[in-house]
């Protein structure tokens, strides 16, 4: 009885131990898989928030790719593309590049913004421009496009409506799209807006330029 009893005792610390020292069922980000199972990423990678994901920028080294990746060749090189990032193979993984001018994607992330400039139809998604090819049924990456010079404006527009730093969550009417040393602005009047993301959403900063 003594012995049954020492058994169960150390048992019982055993899986006390256990439970102690796992990691909680959702401590890792999701999205990206290998064999079907979630794979550990480093803590490095992680957001404040975990479930946002790992942070995607170009350089970032992905360990494996992630679930429902798109293969491309361009230029005679593999990139594998996935909500708007563009990867290559790398020593440790795959890491995540420039997009490559002529490379077309089916669908673009849900962040891309519409806009136009000098007559054309753009799409941009963080420093990448797309344009839409219907014979192709596919968003092409093009070359940054360069604004035309703004035409005069008349003396009513030349008051200012806002003050530098506000935030806007949408432009007025009116705007147009205009492309200043490779940053993207928005300008209306003598007003130009940057934009930039806030919870998730594209809001509108008033800078002066």
């Amino acid at each position: 009885m003594k012995t049954l009893k020492t058994l169960i005792g150390a048992a019982s610390l055993l899986a006390l131990a256990a439970f102690a020292f796992s990691p909680p069922a959702d401590a890792s980000p999701r999205g990206y898989q290998a064999g079907g199972h979630d794979a550990h990423w480093p803590a490095r990678h992680w957001h404040k928030h975990r479930h946002w994901g790992p942070r995607i920028s170009i350089g970032f080294v992905a360990p494996i790719l992630p679930t429902g990746f798109v293969t491309l060749n361009v230029g005679g090189l593999p990139y594998y593309y996935h909500g708007g990032y563009f990867y290559r193979p790398a020593p440790t993984g795959y890491v995540v590049v420039s997009a490559p001018l002529g490379a077309a994607v089916t669908a673009l992330p849900a962040s891309a913004v519409r806009v136009e400039i000098g007559g054309a139809i753009y799409y941009r998604h963080a420093n990448t421009y797309y344009q839409w090819h219907p014979a192709r049924r596919a968003y092409v990456v093009v070359p940054a496009p360069v604004a035309a010079p703004a035409a005069p404006l008349p003396p009513t527009a030349t008051t200012s409506a806002y003050t530098p730093g506000q935030v806007l969550e949408t432009l007025p009417t009116g705007y147009t799209a205009e492309v200043i040393n490779g940053i993207q602005y928005y300008r209306y009047g003598d007003d130009y807006f940057m934009p930039t993301q806030r919870d998730g959403r594209e809001v509108y900063v008033v800078v002066r330029l």
